[in-house]
């Protein structure tokens, strides 16, 4: 289905151009001190039937764990909303300091996507992954609680493993511990040729399980030895993995093994064990090693995800070798622990536009705010965009402004610039191979997530066919500071095949399109904010003081900002596709 969508015009300039158009360019720019109207489609969704998220954890006079009256626990759900019960750390540690943790544990709910954080963490910002932080997560997978490790820079940069440990809530006593070592090095030198050769170098767990599952690389090792076991093959894994050559996935009942790319440079080593079972051995590599970090708290703590809520207890705690007296209220701090409030948001609620706040600019005015990923065949897609007529690669096109990072999550991106409403409004099945036309007809950025380093600001231009030049602007964090940007394309360039010069913050390059890519063409219409369809997570982020190229043959009207009342998914739990 297409919906057609007419715009506003502000301020313009007007530049006059050769075209083979029979409108002329225009340059226009934007301060957005008033509403601009422009085009829009469920850019600013409200939500309906939004749930009460209820917080109770904390010091309890329970004794759930055997460690005697007194614990800390309780009721913990997913939100928007940051809620934490921990002890403030006086001097902030980082991952220079030894850290340890144990203590005893007890599931007695899990809900859909529940999700219970325990460890290390930095109060000032609530997201997902969990921002300048080192913990344990007990994640519902298969109505389980699976225990994962995850630890995160203050400068984005995130890593994490996920175990085997999958524990019910049936109120079971678990025992836990973790402890990491910030001097620790691994061991380069291969002394198990067999596994050397067999084991895949592809990492990721997107990769087909044929070259990464366990069972198949065992299959493989009998080819060499017949009379190698399953068992005998586990104990040489482990054996590499605490060498710090191998990394390990478990999901889904899958056992997954590759070569770690950083071998030889594993500085920093985290160990975790439940229940006196074989502990895990997870190395840090020299670049997060030497990433600043800053925890204020351990504690426990939700995410800024949507699910159930968990149901947990903690005793017989200690923390960096010092035992945690819980028999009487530890009066650790508390924030939105024990409280009742309306769950803000939910996966794909938009709320991004014009409106009169100032993170890019300098007075109040701007557009921007909250992008969610969604799947191709989510209907909550969105964009935010002026009607500028139809622009080709035959003209010579420009943008700059001025643009502030927020805050993110991991899986998330956005895109700013020039794109085809018509290909964005396109609706998709499930599956659909043809979704691949969602990346058909732009020029300009994608705000994009890569977990090892954070985000990047990637300049790019995409032809009507889907062929797709791009570069990197390098590492663009959510720091909350205004950066100026520029963008400009010269059709006569690289002898006439196009190219595009970028900047941000003064720091300038360039790269330029094929001549299949030139031939083949783009089809642009409109300028501004778009969601991405590809399903992830959120970004925030705003736009002021705007200057771009436009092509005017008619008067446009102003668009009021509308918005669109969606209800909340309760039965996926806040996340319906």
């Amino acid at each position: 289905m297409r919906i057609a969508h007419t715009v506003s015009l502000c301020l313009v300039v007007v530049v006059v151009t050769a075209t083979p158009l029979s409108a002329q360019l225009v340059q226009r720019k934007q301060d957005f001190s008033r509403d601009p109207g422009w085009d829009h489609f469920q850019n600013r969704i409200v939500g309906t039937e939004m749930p009460l998220v209820v917080q109770d954890f904390g010091w309890r006079e329970t004794n759930f764990t055997g460690s005697g009256p007194g614990e800390i626990g309780g009721r913990v759900e997913n939100s928007r909303r940051q809620a934490y019960y921990a002890i403030p750390l006086g001097k902030p540690l980082s991952f220079d300091d030894h850290l340890s943790a144990s203590g005893k544990l007890t599931i007695k709910h899990i809900g859909l996507r529940g999700v219970g954080y325990i460890g290390f963490f930095n109060s000032q910002r609530h997201t997902w992954r969990v921002w300048s932080s080192m913990a344990f997560r007990i994640w519902e997978e298969d109505n389980l609680g699976q225990i994962m490790f995850d630890w995160m820079s203050s400068d984005w940069q995130a890593r994490g493993a996920e175990t085997a440990i999958l524990l019910a809530a049936d109120g079971k006593v678990h025992t836990w511990s973790f402890e990491y070592d910030p001097d620790a090095k691994d061991d380069p030198v291969w002394r198990d040729e067999a596994l050397k050769k067999l084991i895949t170098s592809e990492t990721g767990n997107g990769r087909p399980y044929e070259l990464q599952g366990e069972e198949h690389l065992l299959t493989r090792l009998k080819a060499l030895e017949p009379d190698v076991t399953a068992k005998q093959l586990r104990e040489r894994l482990l054996k590499l993995r605490d060498q710090g050559l191998v990394e390990y996935f478990h999901r889904h009942n899958q056992h997954r093994w590759w070569k770690r790319p950083e071998a030889g440079q594993g500085h920093g080593r985290i160990t975790l064990t439940f229940d006196d079972e074989t502990p895990y051995v997870i190395w840090f590599d020299e670049t997060i090693r030497q990433a600043p970090v800053s925890f204020d708290r351990f504690g426990l703590f939700n995410i800024a995800r949507f699910g159930q809520h968990m149901e947990l207890y903690l005793g017989d705690l200690t923390i960096n070798g010092e035992k945690i007296e819980l028999s009487q209220d530890p009066h650790w701090e508390g924030h939105n622990n024990e409280s009742k409030s309306v769950e803000p948001n939910f996966h794909g609620m938009h709320s991004y536009g014009w409106s009169q706040t100032h993170w890019a600019g300098q007075k109040p005015g701007e557009i921007g705010g909250l992008f969610w990923r969604t799947e191709p065949h989510d209907p909550l897609f969105s964009y935010y965009a002026d009607d500028v007529g139809e622009l080709t690669l035959d003209d010579p096109i420009s943008f700059s402004g001025t643009i502030c990072f927020a805050d993110g999550m991991t899986d998330a991106a956005a895109y700013f610039g020039y794109f085809n409403r018509d290909d964005h409004m396109t609706e998709f099945e499930r599956d659909d191979p043809e979704a691949d036309k969602l990346r058909t007809n732009r020029l300009g950025f994608y705000i994009a997530d890569r977990t090892a380093v954070g985000y990047n600001l990637k300049p790019t231009v995409s032809t009507t066919d889907g062929q797709r030049a791009e570069a990197d602007c390098g590492v663009f964090t959510p720091d909350r500071k205004q950066h100026r940007f520029t963008f400009d394309y010269d059709p006569h360039a690289n002898e006439g095949v196009g190219r595009i010069t970028v900047s941000l913050d003064g720091v300038r390059q360039t790269f330029d399109l094929t001549p299949r890519m030139r031939k083949a063409g783009a089809k642009l219409n409109r300028f501004g904010l778009a969601n991405i369809r590809s399903g992830g997570h959120s970004v925030e982020f705003y736009l002021d003081d705007l200057n771009y190229t436009a092509r005017r043959s008619r008067a446009v009207k102003f668009i009021p900002q509308t918005r669109v009342q969606v209800p909340y998914p309760h039965e996926q739990a806040g996340r319906r596709y």
